[in-house]
Formats: C-alpha cells, sequence, structure tokens
C-alpha cells in the first residue's frame, strides 16, 4: 500500500483526535498538568503530521514545508515553555 492509501486527513485528525481526548480526560479526572501538557504537544505532533501529509500527498511542497516549519516551531515553543518556564 502507498503512503497515500494508509494516512489520510481523517485517519490523521481521528487519532490525534482521541489521544486528545484521552489525555484531556485523564488530566480533568486528575487535575494534572504533566497530562495537560501532554494534550498540548498532542496538538502540536498533528500539526507536523498534517504538515508531512500535505507535503507528500498534497503534492503541495511550499505548503507542506510551511506548515512543518510552523509546527516546529510551535512544538519548540511548546517544549520550552513546558521545561523551562513553569
Amino acid at each position: 500500500m502507498k503512503y497515500a492509501q494508509i494516512f489520510t486527513d481523517n485517519r490523521i485528525r481521528n487519532a490525534t483526535l482521541v489521544v486528545l481526548l484521552i489525555c484531556m480526560s485523564i488530566a480533568w479526572l486528575f487535575d494534572s498538568d504533566y497530562w495537560y501538557n501532554i494534550a498540548v504537544l498532542t496538538v502540536s505532533v498533528s500539526f507536523i503530521l498534517h504538515g508531512v501529509n500535505d507535503y507528500i500527498v498534497g503534492k503541495n511542497k511550499i505548503q507542506g514545508t510551511g506548515i512543518i516549519l510552523v509546527s516546529g516551531l510551535f512544538t519548540l515553543y511548546n517544549l520550552l515553555r513546558i521545561l523551562f518556564f513553569k
């Protein structure tokens, strides 16, 4: 199978929404900052996956590269915020 047949926008969106729902439910249940941070990083990784999908499947290399770059910076910002700016 080809990448385009396996990884579609809907599958990426649904998988990350399920993980996000689980993380946010656990965070709400235990009132844990740790799980809230995992949920934020899940969103960051989701953005990167959508950028990779646009780059490979959408055949829109400029938009895919831009999304990957901005999403990578967003992820870096969140990691720095989590690790150093509590």
